[in-house]
C-alpha cells in the first residue's frame, strides 16, 4: 500500500509539472464597501483549484496563468463577508476583477471543514460549527489554546490540579476525555498528549479552532462523544513577519513571560510557501495562601514549527505541518530554591518532548467536482515525570541531614507515546442523485497508538517469585476505520446520511456509528438543523486517569476490569440559527437543544490502600447517564461595537449513584463524633472505608456562560472586555481526618473539636471526604491596544490589560503536604496584569 501510494504521487507530480502556462491573467483591487478604503492582506482564492494569493499593502492583487474557461474568485477577509465573482477567461487574456467587501462582525459566511470533512460555508454546513478565531484570542490575550476556548457556548475550560496545572475542556458538561482534539482534522492527539495539550499549544500556530458540539462530530470516531475541537494551523499567504512580547504578573506578583514570533514567505509565482512560528514561555510559581505550596506551578516551555505548501499544479497541492514542543513544569513546594522532587514534601514534575507532523496531498478535478486526499500524521511524546514527595522532608532539609532512601518517594516515571495515522479520502459532486444534487464521500483511516510507562527505580523491585512489583505498563492499540456519507444539498436544504465502521483492537466486535443530519434554511436568515449520531469510547489501559486525582502526593494506577465494554452514546441536537439586520445593526441568535444518552459509562472504583505509594482504582462499566440542556448565543454588531454572549443550561446525571469519594465507617451503633473517636477499624487495625456515591456528574455546573465586547472608537484604538460565568457545582474533596490540610479540618483542630494527627501507629489517616457545592464565579477581563502605523506595511501595537479583575478565585484551598491537589475549581487564573508589544511587517 505504501509503495503504491508513493508511486501514484510521484507519477501524478510528474504529469502535473509538465503543465504549461496559459497567460490568462486577472488583476484588481479590494475595498471596504462602506468607506472605499483599500484592504490589504485579503485572501483571493480560485474556487476548485489550489491557486490563491493575497492583496498587497495597497489592496491590489495579481493572478497569472489561470486555467482557461469559467472562473470563480473568492475574496476572504476576517471581519468581512466573503466576496464571490464568476466570469470566463481565455488564453492570453487579462481581466480586471474588483471586490467591494461588506463588514460583518458576526461571521455570516465563514468557511469551515469540520462539519463534513470538506470546505463549506458555515451557513450551508449540515452540522453546526462554531469558530474561535484570532480576534477572540487577541481580545482575551490568549497565548495558548486553553486561554481562548471558553468563549463559545457549551465550552468550559478548567484547571484540575494545584500542583501540575492540568487543564481540560468540557463540552456540554462532559469532561475532557469525551472530546476529540484534532490537528488539521487528524486525530493524533493521544490521551497522553491531551493531559496537558491545551496549554502546550501556542495560539500563534493556530489559524482558527472549529468547535462541533455533540454527536454531529461522530464522523471523527472514538472519544468524539461530547464534541470535536479541530485546530486548523496557519498557512503561508504572503511575505510577513511578526514578533510579540507579552509580560504578565500572576496574582499581580509572579512573572509569566511569553515571546512569540511568526514569519511567512511565498514565492513570486505563488507555487510554494512556508510559515514558521516559535514561542518561549516562562511562568513563575504562585502561592495563594502562603503555605509554601503552589496553586499555579512553575512552567518553562518552547515551541517551534512550520507549515509548508507546494502547488504541483493548478489543481493539486502538497502541504506539510510540523511542530516541536519542549515543556518542563513542576508544582508543590520548594520550587524557588529548587529542591530535587523526591526530597520535597510534595512534587509533581513533568518534562515533555513532543514532536508532531502531518503530510497531505490534495488533488481536484478540472471541473472542481472531484477531490482526492491522501494524508499521514504522526506524534511522538517522551515524558519524564515524578509524582510524590515526603510529607516531613522539611525536617531533614532544615537540619541538613541526608534523607534515607527508604524514606523518600521514588515515583519517577518514564513514558513514551507514539501515534501514527494515515488515510485516503475521495469525494465527488453529483448533479443529481435520486432526487437532488449530492456529494458522496468515502474514506479509510488507520491509527496506531503505542505507549509504555515505566518507573525506573521501582521497576527492579520484585516479590519472592522474582516478578516485578511495579511492571512496565504497555499499551498498543490499532484502529481501522471506514467512512462513507452522502449529502444531498441545495441552498435551502441538505440531508446527510453517514456511517463510520471502526475495528478497534481493544474491542471484540467492530463498532458501527451511524450519523444523520438535516439543515433547512427557512429563509436566507433562518437556519434550522437537527442531528442524530451514535458514538463510542474504547477502553484503554493508560489515559489521563493515571495522573489526576493526586492525594497526598500519591500517583494513581488504574486497571481495566476483565469484562469492561466500550461506552456507547446516542446524541441528538436541534438548533435554530437566526440572522437579522436592523438598519445598521447586525444580529445573530442561536438556540440549540441537546440530549446525549450514555451507556456503560466508565467509572473508577478506589481499592484498599496497598501501602505502595499509589492510589489503585479499577475501571468498570457504570449504569449509564443522561446529559441534556440548551445552548444560547447572541451576537450584535453596530458601527464600532461588537457584542457576543452565550449561556449553557444543562443537567448531567448518572442513572444510578456512582462513587465520588470515601468515608471511614463508624463503630457499630454509634453516631458521628466531631473528634473522630469512633472510627471503625478491621482486625488488622486499618480503617474501614466506605464508598460515597451520588447521581450528579461532579464538576459540572448547571449554568455557565461567557461574553466578549469589543469597542473600536477610532481605527488605531481597540478596547475589549471578556468574561466567563461558572455556576454552582458539586466538587469532590478528599479529606484525611486530623492532618490539618482541609479548611474544615484546620478549623476543627483549632477549635479543639478534632485531634491533630493519627492517634495510633496506623500509616493511614481516616477519611471523611466531602461533596462540596462550590460558589458561582464571574471572571471579568479587559484589554486596551493601540496600533501605530510606521509605513504601509509596518506597524507596532502596544497593549495592556487585566484578567479576573474582581479576583473571583477559589478561597478554600487545602494547605500543606497532605492536601488534595485535585480540589480546585473556578477560574484558571487569579487577578493578573499584563502588557505587551507586537511588531508586524
Amino acid at each position: 500500500m505504501k509503495k503504491f501510494l508513493f508511486l501514484f504521487l510521484c507519477q501524478l507530480f510528474a504529469v502535473q509539472m509538465m503543465a504549461k502556462g496559459t497567460d490568462a491573467n486577472v488583476l484588481g483591487h479590494v475595498v471596504d464597501k462602506k468607506t472605499g478604503e483599500h484592504l490589504p492582506h485579503v485572501v483571493i482564492v480560485v474556487r476548485g483549484t489550489t491557486i490563491a494569493t493575497t492583496t498587497d499593502a495597497t489592496g491590489h492583487y495579481f493572478l497569472k496563468n489561470l486555467p482557461v474557461g469559467n472562473i470563480t474568485l473568492e475574496a476572504k477577509f476576517l471581519g468581512y463577508n466573503t466576496g464571490v465573482q464568476t466570469f470566463s477567461i481565455k488564453k492570453d487574456e487579462t481581466k480586471e476583477i474588483n471586490f467591494e467587501l461588506e463588514q460583518s462582525n458576526i461571521a455570516l459566511n465563514e468557511v469551515v471543514v469540520s462539519s463534513n470533512r470538506s470546505e463549506t460555508s458555515s451557513r450551508l454546513a449540515p452540522t453546526l460549527v462554531k469558530v474561535v478565531d484570532s480576534k477572540i484570542f487577541a481580545a482575551a490575550n490568549a497565548n495558548n489554546l486553553s486561554q481562548g476556548l471558553s468563549f463559545q457556548p457549551g465550552v468550559r475550560v478548567e484547571n484540575n490540579c494545584q500542583n501540575c496545572g492540568f487543564n481540560q475542556v468540557r463540552i456540554n458538561g462532559l469532561d475532557g476525555r469525551y472530546t476529540q482534539v484534532l490537528i488539521d482534522s487528524r486525530p493524533i492527539m493521544s490521551a497522553l498528549a491531551g493531559v496537558y495539550g491545551l496549554e502546550q499549544i501556542p495560539t500563534n500556530m493556530i489559524e482558527r479552532v472549529e468547535v462541533v458540539r455533540g454527536g454531529g462530530s461522530a464522523l471523527y470516531g472514538s472519544s468524539a462523544i461530547a464534541g470535536v475541537l479541530n485546530i486548523i494551523t496557519k498557512e503561508p499567504t504572503r511575505n510577513s513577519f511578526t514578533i510579540n512580547e507579552s509580560l504578565g504578573l500572576t496574582g499581580m506578583k509572579e512573572v509569566d513571560n511569553n515571546l512569540s514570533i511568526n514569519g511567512s514567505v511565498v514565492s513570486e509565482d505563488g507555487k510554494a510557501g512556508a510559515m514558521f512560528f516559535g514561542q518561549l514561555r516562562n511562568r513563575q510559581p504562585w502561592d495563594k495562601d502562603g503555605d509554601g505550596f503552589s496553586e499555579i506551578g512553575i512552567l518553562d516551555s518552547r515551541a517551534l514549527g512550520g507549515n509548508f505548501y507546494f502547488r504541483t499544479s493548478d489543481y493539486s497541492r502538497l502541504t506539510a505541518e510540523v511542530h516541536s514542543i519542549q515543556e518542563s513544569r513542576r508544582g508543590g513546594d520548594h520550587l524557588v530554591d529548587v529542591w530535587p522532587p523526591h526530597v520535597a514534601a510534595v512534587a509533581e514534575a513533568i518534562d515533555h518532548s513532543i514532536h508532531s507532523g502531518n503530510l497531505k496531498f490534495s488533488n481536484f478535478s478540472s471541473d472542481g467536482k472531484r477531490h482526492f486526499q491522501a494524508y499521514m500524521s504522526a506524534q511522538m511524546i517522551n515524558r519524564k515525570s515524578y509524582y510524590g514527595g515526603v510529607t516531613y522532608a522539611q525536617e531533614y532539609g532544615i537540619a541538613g541531614k541526608p534523607l534515607p532512601k527508604d524514606e523518600y518517594g521514588d515515583n519517577y516515571g518514564d513514558t513514551k507515546g507514539r501515534v501514527y495515522m494515515g488515510g485516503l479520502q475521495y469525494s465527488v459532486e453529483l448533479d443529481k442523485l435520486l432526487f437532488m444534487p449530492a456529494q458522496v464521500l468515502v474514506g479509510a483511516e488507520y491509527v496506531h497508538d503505542r505507549l509504555s510507562d515505566v518507573m525506573p527505580i521501582r521497576n527492579w523491585q520484585t516479590n519472592e517469585a522474582g516478578v516485578s512489583l511495579y511492571p512496565t505498563i504497555k499499551q498498543s492499540l490499532n484502529n481501522w476505520s471506514q467512512i462513507a456519507q452522502v449529502e444531498w444539498k441545495s441552498k435551502q436544504l441538505s440531508l446527510l446520511l453517514g456511517a463510520r465502521l471502526d475495528e478497534h483492537s481493544s474491542l471484540k466486535n467492530p463498532i458501527f456509528s451511524p450519523r444523520i443530519t438535516m439543515r433547512y434554511n427557512l429563509s436566507d436568515d433562518i437556519n434550522l438543523r437537527a442531528t442524530y449520531a451514535k458514538g463510542f469510547r474504547a477502553p484503554q489501559v493508560f489515559d489521563e486517569d493515571l495522573h489526576i486525582g493526586i492525594v497526598g502526593g500519591e500517583a494513581q494506577r488504574v486497571y481495566n476490569a476483565h469484562n469492561l465494554t466500550p461506552e456507547v452514546s446516542h446524541s441528538y441536537s436541534i438548533s435554530a440559527d437566526i440572522y437579522r439586520n436592523f438598519a445598521k445593526v447586525q444580529t445573530n441568535l442561536l438556540v440549540e437543544g441537546f440530549y446525549t444518552r450514555l451507556q456503560d459509562v466508565f467509572v473508577n472504583n478506589e481499592e484498599d490502600d496497598r501501602g505502595d505509594g499509589f492510589k489503585h482504582y479499577t475501571r468498570i462499566n457504570g449504569s449509564g447517564a443522561k446529559v441534556l440542556g440548551v445552548n444560547l448565543e447572541g451576537k450584535l454588531a453596530f458601527d464600532k461595537v461588537q457584542l457576543q454572549a452565550g449561556l449553557t443550561l444543562t443537567s448531567n446525571k448518572f442513572d444510578k449513584a456512582e462513587e465520588w469519594g470515601e468515608r471511614t465507617a463508624l463503630t457499630s451503633g454509634s453516631t458521628f463524633a466531631v473528634d473522630g473517636s469512633n472510627f471503625a477499624k478491621d482486625a488488622d487495625g486499618n480503617y474501614e472505608n466506605q464508598k460515597q456515591e451520588d447521581r450528579a456528574m461532579t464538576r459540572t455546573p448547571n449554568a455557565y456562560g461567557y461574553f466578549t465586547l469589543g469597542w473600536n472608537p477610532i481605527r488605531p484604538l481597540n478596547v475589549a472586555f471578556t468574561g466567563t460565568f461558572t455556576g454552582k457545582m458539586k466538587v469532590p474533596h478528599a479529606i484525611e481526618w486530623g492532618v490539618g490540610s482541609a479548611q474544615s479540618d484546620i478549623a476543627g483542630i483549632a477549635a479543639g473539636t478534632r485531634t491533630e494527627g493519627v492517634a495510633d501507629a496506623s500509616e493511614a489517616a481516616p477519611r471523611w471526604d466531602e461533596l462540596v457545592e462550590s460558589p458561582a464565579f464571574f471572571d471579568l477581563g479587559t484589554k486596551v491596544s493601540y496600533d501605530f502605523k510606521l509605513s504601509n506595511s509596518t506597524g507596532v501595537q502596544l497593549y495592556t490589560g487585566l484578567t479576573n479583575i474582581f479576583n473571583s478565585y477559589q478561597k478554600d484551598f487545602d494547605k500543606g503536604a497532605s492536601r488534595d491537589s485535585g480540589y480546585m475549581y473556578g477560574p484558571t487564573q487569579p487577578r493578573t496584569f499584563y502588557m505587551g508589544c507586537k511588531l508586524s511587517f
